[in-house]
């Protein structure tokens, strides 16, 4: 199996290069920080799987995907990212990424991902599917879908009277939306529903810092 490697850290591409080769016996055709460092006589037409990074100086690893799907949609992807959240998870698989495997996942993860994408089969690292389990637990479990939609918009900081706006409901009813949640959840703050939904994936800092699925001054 060929595969190419798009890191922005030359220790992780020549540690991973090191290792497929060494120990499984697979060969790294191109191993680079990004899509526009592959040598002009490079094609993908030579590549099996392509294992990309999110984090990129020149641009995304979520751009780098998009790109190689079509110019490549026969080209297997897989994420290896520092970032655990489910929206990254998410968008990566949305866009079509073949597997996704976290950096704190242990090196036989990442092995196994490339096999199963060998077996045309897609791949989740283990950690990513207890944290998927638990927030499908925490929330799915305990809250209705209506509180599962305030907590969100609670999480994201804002305050029952913007909600009630926003989803056409009187604040009233928001605030004892808010109560049920807060004690479904054993929590007395939004920062406390804030720390719940970035710990299981359902924010990220982007998603709290960028919003603007609301005006937050109505």
């Amino acid at each position: 199996m060929n595969i190419l490697i798009i890191d922005d850290h030359e220790i992780v591409r020549d540690g991973i290069k090191a290792l497929i080769e060494q120990e499984y016996g697979w060969h790294v055709v191109y191993a680079v920080d990004s899509i526009g460092a592959l040598p002009s006589y490079a094609s993908f037409d030579e590549v099996d799987v392509a294992i990309l990074d999110i984090s990129l100086v020149n641009e995304s690893g979520f751009d780098t995907l998009v790109k190689i799907k079509q110019q490549a949609p026969f080209v297997k992807c897989l994420m290896l990212s520092m970032y655990e959240h489910v929206g990254y998870i998410s968008k990566a698989l949305e866009l079509g990424a073949d597997g996704y495997v976290t950096k704190n996942a242990a090196t036989k993860e990442l092995m196994n991902s490339l096999e199963s994408l060998e077996r045309d089969e897609n791949y989740l690292s283990s950690d990513i599917s207890k944290k998927l389990a638990f927030g499908d637990k925490c929330l799915t479990s305990l809250l209705t879908d209506r509180e599962k939609e305030i907590f969100l918009l609670l999480a994201k900081g804002f305050q029952p009277k913007q909600i009630a706006y926003h989803i056409d409901t009187a604040p009233k009813t928001v605030m004892v939306h808010r109560t049920n949640i807060y004690k479904k959840l054993n929590v007395t703050s939004q920062f406390g529903l804030l720390r719940i939904a970035l710990e299981i994936g359902y924010l990220d800092v982007y998603d709290v810092i960028n919003d603007d699925a609301l005006v937050k001054t109505i």
